[in-house]
């Protein structure tokens, strides 16, 4: 059976696989499937889950994310994705992804506090300056 590399990557990880036989995944137009020799394509991947198989009946493996892009040309599938967890139980990943994208949230709550007091601490500054 003939297999394809698969790719996903964030910007603090990346993780590579090299024997897929087939891969599920949705994006807007729907779910659909990828197998070795497939002709290229990109699309943008809905968030939630995707799955992808190993050769000879191995048991699907579960991608969550919270969508990205997808590419695949000359058997490489390339998936970026702002994050994402891999993993062979469905309750687990979704529980993990859940975990991260809170956690991200938490991150994104605190920037946006600490540019506002940036921000204020600036324009005192500017204030004073023009008196």
């Amino acid at each position: 059976m003939s297999t394809f590399t698969l790719h996903i990557a964030s910007a603090t990880r990346q993780t590579r696989f090299d024997a897929i036989a087939s891969f599920v995944g949705s994006d807007a137009s729907g779910q659909f499937g990828l197998m070795s020799g497939h002709v290229p394509m990109a699309t943008v991947l809905q968030p939630g889950l995707a799955r992808f198989r190993e050769p000879d009946g191995a048991p699907w493996r579960y991608i969550a994310l919270p969508g990205g892009t997808l590419r695949f040309a000359d058997n490489v599938l390339a998936i970026a994705t702002r994050s994402f967890v891999v993993g062979d139980e469905l309750t687990k990943v979704r529980a993990e992804l859940d975990e991260a994208l809170a956690r991200e949230t938490r991150q994104q709550t605190d920037l946006r506090h600490n540019l506002d007091q940036l921000e204020s601490a600036l324009a005192q500054r500017l204030w004073n300056l023009e008196r």
